[in-house]
């Protein structure tokens, strides 16, 4: 996020609000005594996430706090660790930036898995991963361009649609259908639409498409990243335009070496000798250290290209004891199970069952105090 800032300032970092709402779990689950409680916050929480104005966020969280006072320590984590980052989660700021939908990381984790099936491990050269990643390229292109030309019977029903994509389609409807439900309740849609749905998924908005009723909808109105115009997948002669690109920066680099001191040229001259017998590589392999938490020499975890486990996975794979759920013994470690079985059982201890007991630990040749027997 820092180097965002930095190298592109007028970009918008958003933030993934699955890993937000699992780094909650990892901090705030232990508070709520059972699951209906934790689901129940969990919900409260997305509505405030989802509040498509500032006015509703402001009451949506009033709201939460309300409901949670009791949970001192749980809103004090989410206040001071979330809620400086509201602008890059929270609907009410995010929805008036372009992302397609794009609220979670998954997409980007998705296309990491693709690319990891052709690299397979972590310690290639750059020559191999290159080749890799452009094969991964070349058979994602070929696959788009055969579901393209397949032309199936369902891609033709909608007037537009050879021109823009099917999940394309289905949002313009869904955005239709939902307005069109407000409208038949006698609300206006134009009055009541905020922009939302133009800014974010860069599609016309309902009050728009009902304007264009019995029309088709203009190919101007629909943003690139939901267009398949076919002149988008003719692949140019990158041989040609290479091949005159060389010619150029030759010429240039005749020209210019005319004019550069002798030492210039000298250097220049054997850069372009060692261009053109390498006797010395200009990429170097690097020196591969091991990964943190791997000891030198060891192979295990040194090619794999998977990542770290998150501290939300940890915790769930974290096995508890049975009776008090707290980590670090189990059942039959557990301290408080003698208070936990006198807590949970029905059986009211009597003076004859103490001296039943001691009769007992009497014909077994055990002691026979009465420390045995704990009343309250």
């Amino acid at each position: 996020m820092n180097a965002i800032r930095v190298v592109f300032p007028s970009t918008v970092n958003l933030l993934c609000v699955w890993h937000i709402e699992k780094n909650i779990l990892t901090n705030c689950k232990s508070y709520f005594e059972t699951q209906d409680n934790w689901t129940t916050f969990l919900t409260t929480w997305n509505q405030v996430i989802s509040s498509q104005v500032e006015q509703a966020f402001n009451e949506a969280w009033n709201l939460f706090e309300l409901l949670y006072k009791e949970k001192e320590k749980v809103l004090c984590y989410i206040r001071k660790t979330w809620l400086p980052f509201k602008e890059q989660f929270v609907h009410a700021w995010t929805e008036n930036y372009s992302h397609f939908g794009n609220r979670v990381s998954s997409r980007a984790d998705g296309a990491h898995a693709k690319l990891k099936q052709y690299l397979q491990v972590s310690t290639g050269d750059l020559h191999q991963v290159k080749n890799k990643v452009c094969l991964a390229i070349d058979n994602e292109f070929n696959e788009i361009k055969a579901q393209l030309s397949s032309d199936t019977p369902q891609m033709r029903y909608i007037f537009f649609l050879r021109n823009s994509s099917l999940m394309c389609c289905h949002l313009l409807w869904g955005n239709y259908s939902n307005n069109m439900k407000w409208s038949s309740m006698g609300q206006c849609v134009q009055r009541t639409c905020i922009g939302h749905f133009m800014a974010s998924m860069g599609l016309p908005c309902a009050h728009k498409m009902i304007g264009w009723k019995g029309k088709v909808i203009p190919l101007d109105e629909i943003h690139t990243q939901w267009r398949i115009d076919r002149r988008y997948l003719v692949v140019p002669d990158v041989r040609e335009t290479t091949a005159g690109e060389f010619k150029r920066l030759v010429h240039v680099l005749e020209d210019k070496y005319q004019e550069w001191p002798l030492s210039q040229k000298e250097c220049v001259l054997r850069k372009i000798s060692q261009l053109i017998n390498p006797f010395v590589p200009l990429v170097l392999e690097p020196n591969i250290l091991p990964h943190k938490g791997c000891p030198s020499g060891s192979k295990k975890g040194t090619t794999s290209t998977g990542r770290n486990t998150s501290q939300f996975e940890i915790l769930k794979a974290t096995r508890k004891c049975s009776i008090c759920k707290c980590v670090g013994h189990n059942s039959r470690t557990c301290k408080g199970k003698s208070e936990a079985n006198i807590m949970n059982s029905d059986h009211v201890v009597t003076l004859e069952d103490i001296g039943r007991n001691v009769d007992v630990l009497s014909r077994n040749s055990l002691p026979t105090s009465l420390d045995y027997f704990l009343l309250d």
